[in-house]
């Protein structure tokens, strides 16, 4: 009979197999779980033990979390991946004593902040490529890639991963939409704005000469000086060093909600804001809706004869 580590071991392998998460989903698991079964070692845990002795050390451990001041919601993640495994234990009909009895715990759903059409035209300024014999040619490179970063960010609302996974024949000109490869590796098409499409084809033109001078060939869009494509890290670093310029906190996580806000604002159906995120469930986009509420009542009051 296989040991609790071991089951978990094949369980975060098929995971990482099966297509169905994403890197950050793999990784998150495996911190959560893996901790979790050291200290399961450590307290000398008994595959055979009863529900009673399992029901101790799971409230032992959440006190230990809780003692550290991990947040309701990272408990509550920790949560869902051990619920997920022990449905995984169920199927391979592992011991009924290796499983714990989960409780509720709930936990406020803080929504990251958003910057408005302002903020987001200082955090670009920056990177707009000024035409000068004294600009280098890699920073002149570098400037339109990140340009082009910035507004695909912004103009698809795309995720950090998804951006850094572009490929060159994702992009349809003709069409003015990315093809981009979402969590469980779903595919979907998202519009492209005309200032995007204007950064990329002149970023392009950068690109494919960086690459004939290395001697490089390369499937995907954005690359670093070496001809390499970006990680997900290196994105976050671009956002991060022009949102500073601006004198601005920015992730790419905020470009990605200001892109729905913005569209909900300006009265885009949720739904197709809901397609264009890649949101599986329509419930996750309609979180959007509560940052807008104020604005929509301050538009009820004016407009409606009755308000």
């Amino acid at each position: 009979m296989k040991s609790y580590t071991q089951y978990l071991s094949d369980f975060l392998i098929g995971m990482k197999k099966s297509g169905r998460y994403s890197a950050n989903s793999v990784d998150g698991y495996s911190r959560d779980l893996r901790r979790f079964a050291a200290f399961l070692d450590k307290h000398n845990f008994q595959e055979g033990a009863s529900k009673e002795s399992n029901r101790v050390l799971l409230r032992a451990y959440l006190g230990n979390l809780h003692e550290a001041k991990v947040s309701n919601r990272s408990v509550a993640r920790f949560l869902s991946a051990l619920a997920t495994f022990q449905n995984y234990l169920t199927e391979k009909k592992a011991k009924p004593e290796m499983l714990f009895e989960i409780p509720n715990i709930k936990y406020s759903r803080r929504m990251a902040p958003f910057l408005s059409p302002d903020q987001v035209k200082n955090v670009l300024e920056p990177a707009q490529p000024v035409s000068s014999g004294s600009v280098k040619k890699d920073k002149e490179f570098r400037l339109y890639r990140d340009l082009t970063m910035l507004e695909f960010l912004y103009s698809c609302g795309i995720r950090r991963a998804e951006l850094a996974g572009i490929t060159i024949d994702a992009i349809d000109i003709d069409r003015s939409v990315v093809t981009v490869f979402g969590k469980g590796n779903k595919e979907r098409a998202v519009p492209l704005g005309q200032p995007a499409i204007t950064s990329y084809r002149r970023y392009l033109l950068f690109r494919d000469k960086k690459l004939r001078e290395l001697e490089l060939e390369n499937k995907y869009l954005f690359i670093g000086r070496n001809g390499q494509p970006l990680s997900v890290r290196s994105v976050n670093r671009v956002v991060r060093a022009y949102g500073l310029k601006a004198g601005l906190k920015v992730t790419p996580h905020m470009l990605r909600h200001s892109f729905a806000t913005h569209l909900l604002d300006n009265g885009a159906d949720i739904r197709a804001i809901q397609e264009m995120l890649g949101h599986e469930a329509l419930s996750t986009t309609q979180e959007y809706t509560h940052i807008t509420a104020g604005r929509l009542k301050e538009a009820y009051k004016k407009a409606h004869p009755r308000a």
